[in-house]
């Protein structure tokens, strides 16, 4: 027991340190996931410590995600339902409403009040009315942006086990994933797709951006964590989707800022399959002016990004879709290898 709590006191440590070495070597990676990782491990120890039951240590560990994600992003109301939305897909657990928002709403206060931080905002100055045009090209956005996020998932999982299975050594995958990284820089000709790439997000809001930004974001993202960086996804792939956002409404005829805004939930909802969340992160981010496309936005990318996401430990309480049966008490993780085995067995019968 003293070895599994010690353990559990440590990890943070190095999750934090970790990603700290990430963003100092200017790795392109986020912050948030660390606070989040660290805010359910703290929980998860102080169960422990506690010896409560499992369901408590359950609530417990929602709420160290409601308030390490409250405080990241400045939205209490969206940290504390992602704490609820995240840990099986297509259930939420309401017992733990009342303790996330607290947490959420606690840790939100911590940042703001006592460290002082700002959080950045963007501006999308003009939504457009509701219409049936609009919304069908929000739709047709939304289902690019849930595709761009299974992309996302899919090659970070595959850059994972590739970088495992050449390098035995972890030292030497990472060393490796630098001078990658390191000569993509040179290729590109630009540093700003390293590190969290904020000024690239509010160039989509308020600027210009190359027509490929969000690939590029994708690509440096994914070669850094596969690499065995620690650090969040969620920041980048707010980056993916506000520049794909951008990009995409020149050729849907949109503004560009109203597109972004979009792109900047939905991407992210595609890898995480929290559309409740994303939609009101959306309002408390960008206002409640745009609220049905926001909507459109979160719940399309969530089925067109189909079993898959950043968080493989993810249960799925509901499959997506009915035409897909997923194993009781199934995780993403399962429902891959399942895939696998199933393609390998077609092969099998093919040749």
């Amino acid at each position: 027991m003293k070895a599994t709590i010690r353990f559990h006191y440590e990890w943070p440590r190095f999750v934090l340190f970790g990603t700290l070495v990430t963003h100092l070597l200017g790795g392109s990676a986020g912050r948030e996931g660390t606070a989040i990782q660290m805010g359910g491990s703290l929980a998860e120890t102080l169960g422990r410590t506690l010896r409560v039951n499992a369901k408590d240590r359950k609530m417990l560990l929602i709420c160290g995600i409601s308030g390490g994600f409250g405080s990241i992003f400045g939205t209490p109301i969206a940290g504390a339902v992602f704490g609820l939305e995240v840990l099986t897909i297509g259930l939420i657990s309401y017992e733990a409403l009342i303790p996330a928002f607290i947490a959420s709403m606690v840790g939100n206060l911590v940042t703001t009040s006592f460290w002082g931080v700002q959080h950045i905002h963007f501006h999308v100055n003009a939504v457009p009315d509701f219409s049936l045009g609009v919304a069908t090209k929000v739709v047709l956005a939304s289902i690019i942006f849930g595709l761009i996020s299974l992309v996302f998932s899919e090659l970070t999982h595959f850059l994972k086990k590739m970088y495992a299975k050449i390098f035995k050594s972890p030292m030497l995958k990472s060393a490796c994933g630098s001078l990658l990284i390191i000569g993509l820089v040179y290729a590109v000709g630009t540093r700003e797709y390293l590190g969290l790439s904020v000024p690239l997000i509010q160039s989509s809001f308020d600027g210009e951006i190359t027509m490929l930004a969000f690939l590029w974001k994708l690509i440096f993202t994914s070669l850094t964590l596969g690499a065995g960086f620690q650090g969040g996804e969620v920041t980048p792939l707010f980056g993916i989707g506000a520049t794909l956002g951008h990009t995409l409404a020149g050729v849907l005829g949109l503004h560009a800022p109203f597109l972004a805004s979009l792109g900047f939930i939905a991407v992210f909802c595609g890898a995480t399959s929290t559309p409740i969340a994303c939609f009101i992160m959306g309002i408390e981010l960008f206002g409640a002016e745009g609220a049905e496309y926001l909507f459109i936005a979160s719940i399309v990318s969530y089925l067109a990004s189909g079993h898959t996401g950043i968080y493989t430990s993810q249960k799925i309480a509901i499959s997506k879709v009915q035409s897909v049966q997923v194993p009781e008490g199934a995780t993403l993780m399962t429902v891959k290898e399942l895939k696998t085995r199933a393609s390998e067995r077609q092969k099998d019968n093919g040749s």
